[in-house]
């Protein structure tokens, strides 16, 4: 990941994905087609926005908590290159990863691992007489909802910058250093005062599960999620490992790095495989196929929706609740008429977004192989269409 939104500039350009406007008040557009009109209009849609937004690929899924309404993929996996997506290719989540770190955490919390009042300083013996002052009650809810008062760690430069205090162990170890070392230095505000969308707090909370089970994080996702739902959640890029998935596509730049359009991309080999790196994984740096995300977002809507399943329905709903803007894992705000449960994910080389209408019983997300700015236009355009067709009115079953 070259660059991550600070709060302010993540709420602005987050809210447009569930803030109603002229063009997808849903007031404004016919009754919801038919379902057996319904069933090829993601792959309609995906086809007419590529084209229009020139991105290389396009995904999207639309769920219920019992059923898969609609899911479609279309382009490629690489800019010049022939091969195709296909339906089970892997796309970085980003940020939108955030909700399967919380929700890992959520079941060693009902295991009675982790309560969600434990302190850093209650699993970091060594913090016990050099944690900062304004750290030693900060407590892991407050971490997975920013309001720990930690530093955004919102760029790449900051992230690469991380490994200087992360020592030179294993992911774990590295983890635990960097936690360490970040309670240790001046709250970036006072914690509890405001929030402040912060990759850090997800990278701490990921290191006290580890340091309270003695499991590596990527251990506790296998065995408390990934396993148990049947998905196969892929560290880092798609791409890793030279396999073949689906490359992240950057802005194509000309002059002083300045982008040539908003539609203009380049593919990203990927490297080491890492958009964020092993430290900062546990604030996003996931891939999965759309069937595997589909499964992870049906898990939220039955929780929420009161019926117990992975988590209790009461821990399913408290990752979900307010009172502020953001939860554990999800912004909130109204759409339509109706809460919206939300979140993007952006990478200069991938983008995601995902909405969630609970009290409708349904879900949406949208990924993309490009980070562009036309990239977060086609997943919003995309998401409001098919919100627009699938989500007009409540479920019986929801």
């Amino acid at each position: 990941m070259e660059r991550l939104r600070n709060f302010a500039f993540a709420f602005a350009l987050l809210t447009t994905a569930a803030a109603p406007s002229p063009e997808i008040d849903a007031s404004m557009h016919p009754a919801a087609e038919a379902p057996e009109r319904q069933q090829r209009h993601a792959e309609t849609l995906l086809i007419r926005l590529r084209a229009q937004h020139e991105l290389p690929a396009l995904a999207a899924v639309v769920v219920r908590s019992d059923a898969t309404l609609d899911l479609a993929v279309t382009g490629l996996r690489r800019q010049g290159r022939p091969e195709k997506v296909e339906p089970a290719d892997r796309f970085h989540l980003g940020s939108m990863g955030k909700a399967i770190t919380a929700t890992v955490i959520a079941r060693l919390v009902e295991e009675g691992r982790l309560s969600w009042t434990t302190r850093p300083i209650d699993v970091f013996p060594e913090l016990a007489t050099t944690v900062h002052p304004g750290y030693r009650d900060v407590t892991l809810e407050q971490l997975l909802r920013h309001e720990a008062g930690m530093p955004p760690y919102d760029s790449m430069g900051e992230i690469k910058g991380a490994s200087a205090h992360a020592g030179s162990g294993d992911p774990r170890d590295q983890r635990r250093a960097f936690s360490t070392w970040l309670l240790r230095q001046r709250p970036h505000v006072a914690p509890g005062t405001q929030p402040e969308y912060s990759n850090a707090g997800y990278v701490i909370a990921a290191a006290m599960a580890e340091a309270a089970t003695f499991e590596t994080w990527e251990s506790l996702i296998e065995s408390r999620l990934a396993r148990p739902l049947g998905i196969g959640l892929a560290y880092g890029l798609p791409a890793r490992g030279d396999s073949p998935q689906p490359w992240g596509h950057k802005p194509k730049s000309a002059f002083l790095g300045l982008a040539i359009s908003a539609t203009a991309v380049e593919p990203q080999a990927p490297g080491a495989g890492w958009a964020l790196g092993p430290v900062f994984e546990p604030a996003g740096d996931y891939s999965l196929s759309l069937a595997d995300y589909a499964k992870f977002l049906q898990l939220h809507l039955a929780g929420l929706a009161g019926r117990d399943g992975l988590l209790k329905a009461s821990s399913m709903q408290r990752l979900h609740a307010g009172p502020g803007e953001y939860a554990m894992g999800w912004f909130l705000r109204e759409f339509d008429g109706t809460a919206a449960h939300w979140h993007t994910g952006s990478t200069e080389a991938f983008f995601s977004r995902v909405i969630m209408l609970p009290e409708r019983g349904i879900a949406v997300a949208v990924l993309t192989n490009a980070g562009s700015e036309s990239a977060s236009a086609a997943t919003r355009e995309a998401a409001m269409e098919l919100l627009r067709i699938h989500g007009r009115t409540k479920h019986a079953s929801a």
